[in-house]
């Protein structure tokens, strides 16, 4: 069914729209089941969507299989890899087991098998693709012999999803638009195609045949979750699955729920919840004050009003919260009673929430009206739901707007919010909003569908030749930031205000140089899709690779902007939140326009004319403080580089210094403001656990560098999305360190809505430190006309 965006106005009218999902909580031992008839073995294709819940070794779950224990061919996710798998007699007949690792539980991911044995070439025997791209990466790589019968379609076995014949292993999450295809090998252009605009896969109706033992299930019959859609009546008969589990969480409609990667640091050490019922349900599992927070977050640009609910299964140790750095803690209700249905309204942009119990809300509260708050905070926060619990015996579900039924009743209640959107028990105040994709897409309205429009990583081989073209950044850049890989070497930054050929280093503090006078040049030229290399080994050495970061401010249009003390020479990119400036020092207290028309959050400055560090401004540090790009020097105060003034919409501000204002010199800066679903600038505490800190962005991240503000002996690290294409993401530089590239074993990975580290590296995970960061995006979380981004 459509579902209206803002003023009654669908923002997906277009799109193809999945209306329901299974949800499958392996607590339960669920199962849908059917013995097929023998037919066709060789060829059928397998395609699913499908929402991870729990992770992890204790995961070993079969979510598309057929056979018994020993004997078996199945698809499933084991130590959160992927793998398509048929084992008899004690040995592998095929084996695709993915290097990537499946770790992202905020998104769905589409998967496809497609088999045929009957082809030539052995690697086309069997073909695996995730979000519509085919897997090529491995680490158990075994084709089934020529016509090779699988056990699939074979009578004596029993089709199962979830659960293979004598074995404990249930699949945990939601699945979605499962389709079979009994005797075609089919490509993924037949189940999804790349969203025009922001290159995301989304999925289309499939059109095609079925063959005889081929199902469609679409979950859309509460009552009969195992029906077959497809025409063939190849129905499933479900086990320990209720119709309290359709859900209108989909891949086209994606809600929030709570996030078992956000471990919040508050309450007690790095928290610990078992989460269950798709991740709705946590419990806790000691006597600490442990707390988990949600997948999507409350922002002033996007979701800023907000409304949830949670029910109180036992105990009466359990407090239903919000949580944000903003804020410095959490806000906590102290009602959730058992049997409690806990109602929380949140207005980050007033600063005011409101807590209610069962229909009713404190002290005569009335969110509609913004009147009588049960609290209040820092007006424009970022803030996100969570859920703190003190041991094993104290449990909550929540509810989004995707289950009324959470609290045991089986009749869902259907209150919406003023947009029409969820499923609640009690209706939600008057303005505030379910958290889903397409609350999100409508209220965010995010200005940037394609992150790879501004900002794009470019990986290159040398080859030593003059006029060498490196092309494939999408746009002509305006900054190019390269790097080798393969050996050591200075990091150039080259942009277009200067010139082409002017370089300055970020691991030094040398000043510019111009080597257009030079036999041997770097970049010689900015183009429509990248840029054009000189002979210098530096860039261009025939034996090494490199890496190059690319963003896009005005063509290389520059206008002289007198917002500041300090006329300065500006390029700028207001939708980008991008800006290029350069100036002359004065040796005194001064302002310099930066043409953004908002305050920036991140500033990089550069004394030119001559050998001074690279001082760096990041909102989160106040503006007495300072790092520095070329250093591994922890936070500096010092009230002169900044002159103890805040960036405005207009203008930053500098003191009496050398290092960004020196008297007669030439100085550069780089500005970048923060846009919401492209660019994201913050900090967190690191946990120094391989279990490490969450942190939301609203994106699905391309580029992330971290700082540890706390330690003087540690590197700023950059890893991105194009170095490592999948989860983990290990390929690791250093913008202070002319040293070759290096994998951090697990370092990070990048999700649907932001990163998780995952090593105890100092650098971005020191215990008790505070990490800074700036981050740039693949894709929002969810585009302007309302397509969700898969999981990564």
């Amino acid at each position: 069914m459509p579902f209206a965006g803002v003023g009654g106005t669908s923002v997906r009218d277009s799109q193809y729209l999945i209306d329901n999902s299974l949800r499958f909580n392996d607590d339960d031992s669920p199962s849908l089941t059917r013995t097929p008839s023998t037919s066709n073995r060789k060829t059928f294709t397998i395609s699913l969507w499908v929402k991870r819940g729990n992770l992890g070794a204790s995961s070993e779950f079969k979510f598309f299989g057929t056979g018994t224990s020993g004997t078996e061919s199945a698809l499933n996710f084991i130590n959160d890899t992927l793998r398509f798998y048929q084992y008899t007699g004690g040995g592998f007949d095929l084996n695709l087991t993915t290097n990537r690792l499946f770790r992202d539980t905020s998104a769905f991911y589409h998967i496809q098998i497609s088999v045929d044995t009957s082809q030539a070439t052995s690697s086309n025997r069997l073909k695996l693709y995730v979000n519509g791209i085919q897997e090529t990466s491995f680490s158990s790589e075994t084709y089934p012999s020529l016509n090779f019968d699988t056990l699939f379609n074979y009578s004596s076995s029993t089709n199962i999803i979830s659960n293979m014949g004598g074995q404990s292993v249930y699949f945990d999450g939601y699945m979605a638009e499962v389709h079979f295809i009994d005797g075609q090998a089919l490509s993924p252009t037949d189940f999804g195609e790349f969203d025009e605009d922001s290159g995301i896969w989304k999925p289309i109706r499939y059109s095609g045949s079925y063959g005889t033992n081929g199902f469609y299930l679409d979950f859309e019959n509460s009552g009969s979750l195992g029906a077959d859609q497809s025409g063939n009546g190849n129905n499933f008969t479900p086990t320990n699955l209720a119709s309290t589990d359709q859900m209108i969480d989909t891949p086209t409609r994606n809600f929030c729920t709570m996030n078992p990667l956000d471990r919040l640091n508050i309450g007690g050490a790095n928290s610990e919840q078992v989460t269950s019922e798709g991740n709705l349900k946590s419990t806790g599992t000691s006597s600490e004050g442990r707390s988990i927070g949600s997948t999507f977050a409350i922002t002033p640009n996007g979701i800023s009003k907000a409304y949830a609910e949670w029910y109180s299964v036992s105990g009466s140790s359990s407090k239903d919260l919000f949580y944000s750095n903003n804020i410095n803690g959490y806000i906590a209700n102290d009602d959730a009673t058992a049997g409690n249905i806990v109602m929380i309204a949140v207005d980050c942009v007033a600063g005011k929430y409101w807590f209610g119990n069962n229909g009713t809300w404190d002290a005569s509260g009335d969110p509609a009206n913004g009147t009588n708050p049960t609290g209040t905070f820092t007006a424009n926060s970022e803030v996100q739901f969570g859920h703190r619990c003190y041991d094993s015996s104290r449990s909550q579900v929540v509810n989004f707007g995707q289950d009324s039924t959470f609290a045991g009743n089986t009749t869902r209640q259907n209150n919406t919010d003023s947009n029409g959107e969820g499923d609640f028990y009690y209706a939600p105040p008057t303005g505030f909003l379910s958290l889903n994709s397409l609350n999100l897409s409508t209220q965010a309205s995010p200005t940037i569908d394609d992150g790879s429009q501004y900002f794009n990583t470019v990986l290159y081989s040398g080859n030593g030749t003059d006029n060498h073209a490196i092309t494939g950044a999408g746009f002509q850049p305006d900054l190019v930031w390269a790097k080798m890989r393969s050996a050591a070497e200075w990091h150039f930054w080259v942009d277009s205000n200067r010139g082409a050929n002017k370089a300055v280093w970020s691991n030094a503090t040398n000043a510019e140089y111009d080597y257009s006078g030079d036999v041997a040049q770097i970049i010689k030229s900015f183009d429509s899709d990248g840029f054009t290399l000189g002979t210098s080994n530096a860039v261009n050495n025939p034996s090494q690779t490199f890496a190059s970061w690319n963003w896009l401010a005005n063509g290389g249009t520059t206008s002289s902007n007198t917002d500041g003390t300090i006329t300065s020479t500006v390029q700028a990119n207001p939708t980008a939140g991008f800006s290029i400036v350069t100036y002359t020092g004065t040796q005194a207290n001064a302002t310099v326009g930066h043409g953004l028309g908002v305050a920036p959050k991140f500033i990089i400055t550069k004394c030119r004319s001559a050998s001074n560090g690279w001082p760096v401004y990041h909102y989160s540090l106040s503006a007495t403080d300072f790092v520095r790009l070329n250093q591994t020097s922890a936070t500096a105060t010092n009230s002169v580089v900044w002159n103890n003034t805040e960036p405005t919409s207009t203008v930053f501000s500098i003191g009496a210094n050398d290092e960004n204002n020196k008297s007669g010199a030439d100085q550069l800066a780089y500005c970048f403001a923060e846009i919401e679903g492209y660019s994201k600038f913050g900090s967190y505490t690191g946990n120094g656990s391989t279990d490490g800190t969450f942190v939301y962005t609203g994106f699905r991240p391309a580029f992330v560098i971290w700082k540890n503000t706390n330690n003087g002996s540690t590197n700023w690290v950059m890893r991105d999305n194009t170095r490592n294409t999948f989860n983990p993401v290990e390929a690791s530089l250093e913008p202070n360190n002319s040293s070759a590239e290096y994998n951090k074993s697990n370092g990070s990975d990048f999700l649907s809505n932001g990163f998780k580290i995952r090593n105890v590296d100092t650098g971005t995970n020191g215990s008790g430190n505070t990490i800074i960061y700036m981050a740039f995006a693949e894709s929002p979380f969810v585009t302007s006309t309302g397509i969700p981004v898969v999981a990564r």
